[in-house]
């Protein structure tokens, strides 16, 4: 070196750059001895140094530089000789600012450690959480030991390795890397410096593995390595903080995996030992400064104790202070402080500490290129504190720029990268937030689709997945309180199970996954009334709360969630602390033990204790703690319980914001103990405040459908109660018109039908029709039972509307939505399974849930689209309930008789055409009377119709039932309409369609008549059945339409199917009909018979997309869960009613169910019509014959022959779908009037019609 240099050697650095960028060790600071450096590259390559000046802490001056080739250089320093290098001024080539003396020496094919005189290294390799630092070798001298020498050979390709993985990510490197490193520590003395920086490189990369692949002996050999290098160094070497620096930075890494408190406090010490050997002025000192307040960040969110967030922030602060504006590492210094004070405002709620995180945040982002490493998590970091932001103050713009940001961050790096997963964990937990504010599905289809990738990316063993598999459980769990699909709360309890058991006892976060699954399992007790699920959920929630210090600000979740378990595990018998609570009291209500409902009540009272007014689960807490004084007041009758029940929901209604979707929650709930205590008190103005907070439930624009459903049934319930039936028709009104968004058409088969179990569709529109009734508002209560009934049905139906008056408004509208109701129609009749699907790049298989995804998104689009029609002037009433006035078109000739029961009341309303409506009060029978009597009517329906059971099924059920019928319904009815009880001599000509509801749906009311004579209802008029009157008015419209059809004829004979009991007879029964239809002159080529072996599902199923007429005789069943697997037994399986219900059949007409049980239906939701009969209706035959239980193989036959001769009495020309239900009827009249002795009700009876 020349004097000038020598004279300021302390404040110099040497930058080394290959080829224009600079290598991994790339500045060397001067003040030590001679040190070495790797460079990697081929001897066209062209090496830089460039001696830099420290004017300051953060300013460098670059006095002197000199390039040269890799290939000159070996040539200069040939023959261990030494080459000096004259630096230029930056400023002109020709003026010589000093020299470096270089000495290299050559590994295999690389260039390698070379000496410059008075140098030494202090690369630092620097991520946004830890800054880690790794070394050159130093004291390698061309006469070293051996070892030392093959050991820094070793050392040189291990960097190499390092770098590749890094920039590759292939395992291979980092694993020989590893192995090569381990292998120059066992080659080095304890004595030699150089053991250390081996060791401490060892712990990095093993430490990078662990990173990668999540493997807890990687972090354990990490920690173990590092501990070593600290061991073999003093404390006044210059590189002891450093040692320590990386130690601490394993054992915090440690923590976050096992939750071991020693782990964190030895972190801090290590870091804090590091910052206190650090001078001022050194240029780590920031750094050192972050890492120890990372650490006591990480401590804080374990266990609480403010003086760490204190602590943690101070630190941070001091780093930043210490770092100039242009400095690197300024941006990951200001997103760590940001962070702590992130933190801070978690506990302590300060808008200052949110606002401070998120403009420092901001800043560190806009510091940042987008190909900086630190960008990603720098900007999802910036996009957790305007989630945090969003919960506090509740500003739109909060949530929609964190799920940009938490977006931007997952579109910032690749799948393979080691964050990818918590970014799209974090941008799913925004999703979820937006939903439960805005409600819109698709953030949470999308927030349950992140949520799962980044489940997926990450191996069991990685510490993070616990984490990510429990928020995925809480997405599930939301769906299915939303929405009701049961597989979303299976999927739930499944993924939080993992995390619970994935996760060792001591971890921080185990309270928080136990309380997590110990709350779903409580919903799923709700939901399926399993006692083993609400003990396991007190189970795991009074462990969260064991596990939870009460300074933590979870405790309050826990302790509410536990409450309401221990709650309503009492009523059939007589945040972690929240959570504890729910399930507390949720066992109270099931099991009656009274400790449960008093633990409920103290957990919650400790967890509205434990949080602040403007914490966002405050309102929460006070409205579950609400609800448990309130179930307590109506076991203990103590008035001091209702009123802090009262006190405590009207505070969680106050604290809540008015567009936020729980506030409909915390309104019912007021209303319901607000209704307590006027029903202990009596105060109108309790009555009054009671049915104005369902009624604002009901009927908010943000509140989730199963909330405002269950409003307003409260609203009706109450206001029917106080005699205010005005009121209460509204909120039935309200409650019919929530119901299919309750039970939609985004559901599984499964989840379908227990929604509409659980909202008691059939009871709500009985309930609401009685209501009309009492108040003679005749018309309204038709369209009200019509709303409640076939829900199902109704939907689908609407997924086919005719669109030709849209076009003519907007045909890119209406071609719209057209194209999604296709889509949806074809999905809406068949279970999701995993199917494949066609792409570009090949065949991709969707699983179950992504097609219930995808469903459900069309549902979505759906509605939205629906929306926009009915913004037209002219179509506001869109797909709107239909009106009396049209409905009463369906009945084309003759009358309707509806027979509504609720618990209020039987009537009866009967019209036709034209004409007032006529009521019939039945009140000589009521709905639990009818319930008792046909009961067992239901579960007595047999296929075999020669047993025992039959006959005496008959005997003692049947008969005695139709009597009661006949003599408390039917005779009132009879006299209203003037039809003579009597029989009449020539055939029936009054056409009555029946409108039955309740249990009242199985009874053949046909049948009905007195004890003795010869007269019944079958001999007196021609009866149809109707599901609804919508239904009944488009296939009036069909057959309209249809009359001048061509007509093709499918005859279906199944005699021996495989697996079922042979029907020999249906062999005769076919050919009577194909014979009658060709003497009617049918064409034969419009004749199609399929008998046995030529009836597939699938030859049949292609039939009946050409045939106008259709004919089944063979097996059939009633698919008892959801009804649309209900099927046809044909010789190579079931044609099942999702399968028909499927079909556009354009053509049809006419259709005869020889076959048992075609119009059996659900036992729980009879008014859902959920049969083969009703499938085919559905599918385009707008006239249907069909059974209500088992037939004999020996009657349908001659039914059916009778049916045929009497259609096609007038041949070709005469034929008419219509006349269906007469024909049936004079058939039936025949068989009864056959000789045979053994012709009973039950075998004439279940033959019935529906439609036209």
């Amino acid at each position: 070196m020349s004097s000038s240099l020598l004279e300021t050697s302390a404040n110099l650095d040497v930058e080394i750059k290959l080829d224009g960028s600079a290598i991994p060790t790339s500045v060397i600071e001067g003040d030590a001895a001679p040190q070495g450096f790797c460079v990697f590259g081929n001897t066209s390559s062209t090496i830089s140094l460039s001696v830099q000046n420290k004017v300051s802490l953060f300013e460098d001056r670059c006095i002197g530089r000199v390039s040269i080739q890799i290939g000159t250089l070996l040539d200069t320093c040939s023959d261990d000789k030494t080459a000096a290098l004259e630096t230029k001024s930056t400023n002109s080539d020709a003026v010589t600012t000093g020299i470096i003396f270089v000495k290299l020496r050559r590994l295999g094919n690389h260039a390698g450690p070379a000496n410059l005189g008075n140098q030494q290294n202090t690369v630092k390799l620097m991520d946004k959480n830890n800054l880690s630092q790794s070394f050159v070798l130093s004291n390698i001298q061309a006469g070293s030991h051996q070892r030392d020498l093959e050991a820094s050979d070793l050392f040189a390709v291990s960097v190499r390795l390092l770098e590749r993985f890094q920039t590759v990510g292939d395992s291979a490197d980092i694993d020989s890397a590893i192995s090569n490193l381990q292998k120059a520590v066992e080659l080095t003395d304890d004595e030699n410096l150089n053991k250390s920086i081996y060791l401490s490189h060892l712990g990095n990369s093993q430490q990078t593995r662990f990173r990668r692949f999540g493997k807890l002996a990687d972090i354990e050999n990490a920690i173990s390595s590092h501990q070593k290098a600290v061991e073999l160094m003093d404390d006044e070497h210059p590189h002891k903080p450093i040692f320590l620096t990386n130690l601490g930075i394993s054992q915090r890494t440690r923590f976050g995996r096992l939750g071991k408190s020693v782990d964190i406090g030895n972190a801090i010490s290590n870091h804090q030992q590091a910052v206190e050997l650090t001078h001022d002025g050194h240029p780590d000192k920031p750094g050192r400064f972050t890492n120890l307040g990372n650490s006591q960040l990480t401590r804080f969110r374990s266990f609480g104790e403010l003086a760490d967030i204190e602590n943690a922030i101070f630190n941070q602060q001091k780093a930043v202070e210490l770092t100039g504006h242009g400095h690197p590492i300024r941006p990951s210094l200001l997103a760590n402080l940001g962070d702590s004070q992130g933190q801070r405002f978690e506990r302590l709620g300060q808008l200052g500490d949110i606002e401070n995180a998120i403009s420092n945040k901001r800043k560190a982002v806009e510091l940042m290129d987008d190909g900086h490493p630190n960008k990603p998590k720098c900007v999802s970091s910036l996009g957790n504190s305007q989630h945090a932001r969003f919960k506090l103050l509740g500003e739109l713009a909060d949530i929609e720029n964190a799920i940009s940001n938490h977006q931007m961050a997952v579109d910032l790096i690749n799948g393979g990268h080691p964050d990818k997963p918590m970014y799209l964990s974090n941008l799913g937990n925004s999703q979820v937030t937006r939903f439960n504010h805005l409600g819109r599905l698709a953030d949470l289809e999308n927030s349950i689709s992140n949520h799962q990738k980044a489940v997926e990316l990450t191996d069991d063993e990685h510490p993070r997945k616990p984490g990510f598999l429990s928020n995925l459980g809480v997405s599930h769990e939301i769906h299915f309180t939303h929405r009701g699909e049961l597989a979303h709360l299976e999927n739930a309890i499944s993924n939080q199970k993992k995390a619970v058991k994935l996760t060792i006892d001591g971890h921080p976060n185990k309270p928080l996954f136990l309380s997590n699954l110990g709350s779903t399992q409580g919903v799923r007790f709700k939901h399926l009334g399993d006692l083993a699920d609400i003990d396991d959920a007190i189970s795991n929630l009074h462990r969260a709360v064991e596990l939870t210090d009460d300074g933590l600000p979870a405790k309050p979740d826990y302790l509410s969630n536990l409450s309401s378990s221990q709650g309503i595990r009492f009523g059939q018998l007589g945040d972690r602390l929240a959570s504890l609570g729910i399930s507390q009291y949720t066992r109270f209500e099931c099991l009656g033990e009274l400790a449960d409902i008093e633990n409920a009540i103290s957990n919650l009272q400790k967890a509205v204790k434990l949080a602040d007014d403007g914490q966002p689960d405050k309102p929460l807490y006070l409205s579950n703690l609400s609800g448990c004084q309130r179930t307590r007041f109506k076991r203990l009758g103590e008035l001091a319980d209702i009123e802090n029940a009262v006190l405590n929901a009207r505070k969680a209604v106050d604290l809540t914001d008015s567009g936020d979707p729980g506030l409909s929650d915390f309104l019912l709930n007021l209303g319901n103990c607000q209704d307590s205590r006027f029903e202990h008190l009596g105060e109108e103005a309790d009555l009054a405040a009671a049915v104005s907070a369902f009624k604002q439930a009901a009927q908010s624009n943000t509140a989730f459908p199963s909330s405002a459903l269950s409003a307003a049934r409260q609203w009706a319930e109450v206001s029917r109660r106080s005699g205010n039936l005005l009121s209460a028709l509204e909120g039935y009104r309200a409650a019919l018109e929530l119901l299919p968004k309750v039970a939609w058409l985004g559901l599984d088969p499964r989840s379908h039908r227990d929604q509409l179990l659980r909202d008691r569709s059939e009871n709500l529109a009985c309930l609401a029709t009685t209501c009309a009734i009492r108040l003679g508002h005749l018309d309204e209560a038709v369209e009200l039972l019509d709303m409640g009934r076939s829900v199902y049905w109704q939907q689908a139906s609407s997924l086919r509307s005719d669109l030709e008056a849209l076009k003519q408004a907007d045909k890119e509208l209406a071609n719209e939505l057209e194209t999604i109701g296709r889509k949806l129609d074809t999905g809406s009749f068949s279970d999701p399974s995993p199917i494949d699907i066609e792409h570009t790049a090949g065949i991709k298989s969707l699983t179950k849930e992504e097609i219930g995804r995808e469903r459900r998104s069309l549902v979505s689009k759906w509605d939205s689209l629906v929306e926009r029609v009915r913004k037209i002037p002219e179509f506001a009433c869109f797909l709107k309930p239909t009106q009396f006035h049209q409905l009463r078109q369906a009945a084309t000739i003759g009358r309707v008789i509806i027979i509504n029961s609720s618990e209020h009341g039987v009537d009866a309303l009967i019209f036709g055409r034209t004409g007032a409506i006529e009521h019939v009060p039945l009140s000589s029978i009521d709905s639990k009377k009818l319930a008792e009597m046909t009961g067992n009517i239901v579960l007595n329906r047999s296929a075999d119709v020669r047993g025992t059971l039959q006959r005496n099924h008959i005997a003692n059920d049947l008969q005695k039932v139709l009597r009661m019928v006949w003599h408390m319904l039917l005779i009132p009815i009879f006299h209203k309409i003037n039809i003579p009880l009597e029989n009449n001599a020539g055939m029936p000509e009054h056409r009555i369609w029946w409108y039955l509801t309740g249990p009242l749906t199985f009874i053949p009311i046909h049948a009905a008549g007195p004890a003795r004579g010869n007269i019944d209802v079958s001999r007196m008029i021609i009866s149809s059945y109707v599901t609804t009157l919508d239904s009944l008015l488009q296939a009036q419209k069909k057959n309209v339409r249809g009359s001048a059809m061509q007509r093709r004829l499918v005859a279906i004979s199944q005699p021996n199917t495989p697996g079922q009991n042979a029907i020999p007879n249906c062999t005769q029964e076919v050919m009577c009909v194909t014979e009658a239809a060709a003497s009617a002159g049918w064409a034969q080529k419009d004749i199609v018979l399929m008998e046995g072996s030529d009836a597939t599902v699938e030859r049949v199923s292609t039939a009946l997309d050409t045939c106008s007429w259709a004919h089944f005789a063979c097996h059939g069943s009633q698919d008892s869960m959801s009804g649309r697997k209900s099927a046809f037994a044909l010789h190579d399986g079931k044609l099942e009613l999702g399968q028909i219900a499927s079909k556009r059949l354009s053509l049809g007409q006419f259709a005869f169910l020889s076959a048992c049980h075609a119009a059996s239906g659900l036992k729980e939701l009879p008014g859902e019509a959920m049969h083969l009969a009703a499938g085919l209706q559905f599918a385009g035959f707008p006239s249907v014959i069909a059974t209500m239980w088992g037939i004999s193989d020996e009657d349908a036959p001659k039914v059916a022959d009778h049916v045929y001769q009497y259609l096609f009495r007038n041949g070709m020309e005469g034929l008419d779908p219509s006349d269906a239900a007469t024909a049936l009827n004079r058939a039936v009249q025949a068989l009864r009037d056959s000789k045979d002795p053994q012709m009973t009700i039950d075998r004439w009876a279940p033959f019935i019609h529906f439609g036209i």
